[in-house]
């Protein structure tokens, strides 16, 4: 009988089983490609390694009194909520593993942020090295393609947030172990070796330590092992349930640990959706982000840190964006569902990108954010995979390059090559140039903001900024007054756009405060505090104002109202002892202050203030043992001889 002539399809899935099994970079056919990954994403993203902290670096790290006591700070990291340290947030995030590479790192290099930008390029460069190898696995061998959609993954511009924002490790984390994960546990599946589902345990269970997004691989790691092996679905439930198992611990600690938390509500300012008035308003607009999300995976330009309050108009269903992004995904979910059973693999790719995306898509659940470019970090794995997949079979030499190292294929497939290269060039090209935005706050946020002119948050942030001193500090009289004007006009124009943002008129108080404007200053915070009676920091400002006026008692009032909402407010604790100390109140000041570095054990002010009530006290030796700590964390306390 005349044998049936293979398909081209056919044949690039006819791999041997001797390919199938190989181990894991056991020749240069397979660890060179992968080093050429990891190489381009070096450096694509070697022009951060010198760029300071940014954005939320600040609450993580650089004004994070718990990551800032560096490695004895780790066992505390493992039982306290993520931004835990930063002022009075409380959230309900738990992130012990990125948390504690910060603080290491700080214990490292304090106040330092080169070590941060080298470790996320780093990771990052690995994360391409490991992605080629598991996708060379998961898919049997097929070079080509792990090469094509690792090398479109790491160059993708829509990564530059991920890997410029030291913050952001937690994304590169989470993709990590997870990928690795993946592998492993598709080679458990195939091979039933026990140590390859421990690995699998082990990096998974770090995944979900670096952020919680991971949980979606739940789903993830049945659905690879329908495409990539022959297990039934009745063998891939159970297969699955070590991991389950895993998620399960995890969630019991994480709740554990955030059981004492009460995260505050959701902002219109951080999630334009919370502004919709019917929920079918909120799901179309969802839509449209989520079609916006797609337009970013296929044309990344322009890149933005801030989507927030109202630079995304609410939508309504009869909108032309709503219904183009809706039949958009309505038809690869139907392709998908079509496509299933038949293990193609553009039907893992949709699925694997629509799972990723579920969770930060705001359609399920409302998160803290209506749009970020970080949250497709993951799922943009899904769309590069189906990009390469496309690219070989689209092109006519495909069946005569089936066998053969990768830079033998696309020698033998000149279009592949072609198309591969003016895409990475021009992925690398943005990506390069974007990443300088990401330099420092004032460059980030100075750009931003005209690329995102209707949101809240990006005048804020700009405005937010310049009334910071590390904007102003060493410049003239004049200069100070005309940058925290130039920030009074940033936060008036956020209040324009969001008159009930609460941390604005917090933030205006202070530059009025700055230019020695009690009397504005105390009318922007009373404002602020019409607009959120429990936040601590205004109240602290506001006992500030009455002391600098000499108005101890009313001071005191605030302080300690502020500290009666967020105990472990270092300032306000400190301020409250100040205050005790006008009125000669030692004993309650020492008690306050005392208070102060137990929050915060770098508290410079605190130490120093404690040495002077012991002196008022007539304690000399307890001064000069606490004024001496105060001089070594802040050497600009040390008075001049």
């Amino acid at each position: 009988m005349e044998r049936k002539k293979l398909t081209r399809k056919e044949k690039f899935q006819n791999v041997p089983a001797s390919v199938k099994n190989a181990p894991l970079a056991s020749s240069s056919g397979t660890w060179l490609p992968g080093l050429i990954i990891a190489i381009l994403g070096f450096l694509i993203y070697s022009n951060t390694l010198n760029h300071n902290f940014t954005l939320d670096d600040y609450s993580v790290i650089l004004e994070n009194r718990i990551t800032k006591q560096g490695f004895s700070a780790i066992p505390e990291i493992f039982k306290t909520s993520y931004r835990s340290g930063y002022y009075f947030t409380d959230d309900n995030l738990y992130r012990p593993v990125v948390k504690a590479m910060f603080a290491a790192e700080w214990g490292i290099s304090p106040g330092s942020a080169k070590a941060g930008h080298w470790m996320n390029v780093l990771l990052y460069s690995f994360t391409g090295f490991i992605l080629f190898q598991a996708l060379l696995r998961l898919t049997s061998g097929k070079v080509l393609f792990a090469f094509i959609a690792s090398a479109l993954f790491i160059a993708h511009p829509i990564h530059t947030e991920v890997v410029a924002n030291i913050k952001s490790r937690d994304e590169i984390m989470a993709f990590l172990f997870c990928i690795w994960s993946l592998e492993r546990f598709v080679s458990w599946l195939r091979n039933k070796q026990k140590t390859e589902i421990m690995f699998a345990i082990i990096f998974y269970a770090i995944a979900l330590m670096s952020k919680e997004s991971a949980i979606t691989f739940l789903a993830i790691f049945p659905l690879a092992g329908w495409f990539f092996t022959s297990s039934t679905p009745l063998e891939l439930a159970k297969k699955t349930i070590p991991l389950i198992a895993v998620a399960v611990v995890f969630l019991l600690i994480r709740s554990a640990v955030l059981s004492g938390n009460v995260p505050g509500t959701v902002s219109i300012a951080d999630n334009l959706l919370i502004g919709a008035k019917d929920p079918v308003t909120r799901i179309t607009t969802a839509v449209v982000i989520l079609g916006m999300y797609l337009k970013l995976l296929i044309f990344p330009h322009p890149l933005v840190f801030d989507y927030s309050f109202n630079q995304i108009p609410l939508s309504s269903a009869g909108d032309f964006k709503f219904l183009v992004s809706a039949l958009c995904y309505i038809a690869m979910l139907v392709f998908a569902i079509w496509k299933l059973k038949a293990r193609n693999y553009f039907s893992f790719f949709i699925l694997f990108f629509l799972v990723t995306l579920s969770i930060s898509s705001n359609i399920f659940i409302t998160i803290g954010s209506s749009m970020g470019e970080r949250f497709l970090y993951i799922p943009s794995l899904g769309f590069c995979m189906a990009l390469a997949w496309g690219m070989i079979l689209l092109t006519s030499k495909f069946s005569t390059i089936r066998e053969g190292t990768v830079f033998r294929q696309l020698v033998g497939n000149k279009a592949v090559a072609a198309i591969l290269l003016i895409v990475l060039i021009g992925y690398s090209f943005k990506t390069v140039s974007r990443n300088p935005d990401w330099k420092d706050n004032y460059s980030l946020y100075s750009n931003d903001v005209h690329l995102s002119p209707n949101s809240t948050r990006t005048h804020y942030y700009l405005g937010n900024y310049l009334v910071k001193p590390e904007a102003w500090e060493g410049k003239d009289e004049n200069a100070k007054r005309e940058t925290l004007y130039r920030g009074i006009s940033e936060l008036k124009k956020s209040i324009a756009i969001f008159p009930g943002f609460s941390d604005a008129h917090v933030q205006m108080g202070v530059a009025y405060y700055k230019l020695n404007n009690g009397d504005s200053a105390l009318i922007s915070y009373q404002k602020a505090l019409q607009l959120n009676p429990n936040n601590a920091p205004t109240h602290n400002n506001i006992g500030t104002i009455y002391f600098s006026r000499q108005q101890y008692t009313e001071a005191l009032r605030f302080f300690l109202k502020a500290v009666d909402l967020d105990p472990k407010y270092a300032e306000a604790h400190g301020n409250a002892g100040s205050a005790y100390g006008m009125m000669q109140q030692y004993d309650n000041a020492l008690s306050s202050l005392f208070q102060s570095i137990k929050y915060d054990p770098n508290f410079a002010m605190g130490y120093y203030f404690i040495g002077l009530t012991y002196r008022f006290k007539g304690d000399e030796t307890n001064a000069n043992s606490y004024l001496e700590k105060a001089y070594n964390l802040d050497p600009a306390l040390r008075p001049v001889k």
